[in-house]
């Protein structure tokens, strides 16, 4: 069989009601890549269309739509990514209406039923895919029973069925690696529309889901278990990566440092065979801050740290169950700042226990760090999380609501949307406007002759 496989995204980041940056080729599709492997041991043909890297007309779409046995693709919660993906789907079924359309990702594991009647689609596939997609092929062919395949939702006689129950994935060293060769076609490595990265640039993820229970983020709807692969596992990916020509390499793990041991034996393996990667760390714990793995991680080639800050304010870490503390946020950052790392951090505007004081003290607190690039979000009420669930059960939110700015018109905070996208504009503004924040990065772009990170410091300012 034929399985062309889109990745819908939005081609957007929203920071706030109405503010959006353009985010260009960033890292590849892995999800689907992942199911592309499996399909193609299967003995399948498989094409991958990105929307984030590459523009097609409708008449190209259609082309490669009629020329494919099956089309599948992902769904997120991201309203304008849901909007995308439910146009697309039911582009197929208009192209033909007898073509299979398949439909995973975030959203689905969320509200399954209501997210295939909404795409039109023949198949989805809550959680997981990589252990039901070669039985999902089959049963195209008429091979197998979509009833008997776990966390599969499909349609038979104008009603939804379920296979049977969905269960993890305990062993993610029994995955095989994704196809990254499927995408070689686009050049990846774009943060907010500015080339960031150098060479060949692909993403790596060694865990899924998160132990830790932060109540704005909705995650562990969708994962609720924690599982990690071994070192061992990890390290075989990135020869091959290595070997493939790839010079920039993403771990996009939600917490990929909160297990020293596995960053350790994964930092010496890169610096004992002189991988030469230029190394990108999206998701970083405070807490897990070690002078002497951070020091493995420089002498590897890491070259940029993510953090989820979120605020400036303990009482409001509290709130969100950080489990972590102002003065642990100075250390990190101090120590990412002696290892030379280009620190970007996160930052949540308009929690429901927030006052202008709240907001104002995180803006100075973000000002105050040495960090080298910010972004600041409106608070929402995402679907999934504990802060969402409460407000579904106290009636302020209707279940079908996946995310709900915090409002004060509705109960729902201290701001109304518009105060709140003021105040991230504003934050914007002082964060990039501040002469320490100006003075660091000229100096680290010339002392360095490197001028990538002053773009995009730009770009985060006009938002253009």
């Amino acid at each position: 069989m034929k399985f062309l496989l889109i990745y819908p995204a939005s081609g957007k980041w929203e920071l706030a009601v109405g503010k959006s940056i353009s985010v260009g080729a960033n890292l590849p599709p892995m999800g689907i890549l992942y199911l592309a492997k499996i399909l193609e041991n299967d003995g399948h043909d498989v094409e991958v269309i990105d929307f984030n890297a590459e523009f097609l007309t409708e008449d190209q779409i259609k082309k490669k739509i009629l020329s494919s046995d099956a089309v599948g693709m992902t769904v997120y919660t991201e309203p304008t990514a849901y909007k995308n993906s439910t146009k697309l789907s039911n582009f197929v079924k208009e192209c033909d209406k007898n073509i299979p359309v398949l439909i995973g990702g975030p959203h689905c594991s969320i509200e399954p039923e209501k997210t295939i009647i909404a795409h039109n689609a023949d198949i989805l596939v809550r959680g997981e895919g990589e252990l039901v997609i070669k039985p999902i092929a089959d049963a195209i062919q008429g091979k197998e029973k979509l009833s008997t395949i776990p966390g599969v939702y499909y349609k038979k006689n104008n009603k939804i069925l379920k296979g049977k129950p969905w269960k993890q994935i305990d062993d993610l060293d029994s995955i095989p690696f994704p196809s990254r060769y499927l995408v070689d076609k686009y050049e990846y490595g774009y943060l907010f529309g500015v080339k960031v990265a150098k060479g060949k640039t692909t993403s790596i993820l060694t865990s899924r889901g998160c132990p830790l229970h932060c109540t704005f983020c909705g995650l562990r709807s969708q994962l609720p278990e924690y599982h990690r692969r071994s070192a061992e596992n990890v390290i075989k990916e990135i020869e091959e990566i290595a070997n493939a020509g790839y010079k920039t390499l993403a771990f996009v793990d939600d917490n990929f440092t909160l297990y020293k041991k596995n960053v350790e034996k994964i930092m010496d393996f890169i610096i004992q065979n002189k991988l030469d990667l230029n190394i990108w760390i999206e998701g970083a714990r405070i807490d897990s801050a070690d002078g002497e793995v951070y020091k493995k991680m420089r002498a590897a080639g890491v070259e940029i740290i993510h953090y989820g800050i979120e605020s400036g304010n303990q009482d409001v870490l509290d709130y969100y169950d950080k489990k972590i503390t102002i003065p642990q946020i100075e250390g990190a950052l101090k120590l990412c700042k002696e290892m030379g790392f280009f620190v970007n951090a996160s930052f949540i505007l308009g929690a429901p226990i927030e006052t202008k004081k709240h907001i104002e003290n995180t803006i100075k607190f973000a000002k105050s760090l040495p960090l080298d690039s910010a972004t600041f979000y409106n608070f929402a009420y995402v679907i999934g999380s504990k802060i969402w669930e409460d407000a579904v059960k106290e009636g302020k939110i209707k279940p079908e609501e996946h995310t709900v700015n915090a409002d004060s018109t509705r109960g729902l905070g201290n701001f109304t949307e518009q105060e709140l996208i003021d105040y991230t504009m504003k934050a914007y503004k002082s964060y990039y406007f501040n002469p320490r924040l100006f003075t660091r990065e000229i100096y680290y772009a010339f002392s360095k002759r490197d001028f990538r990170f002053l773009k995009l410091g730009i770009k985060m300012l006009t938002g253009s």
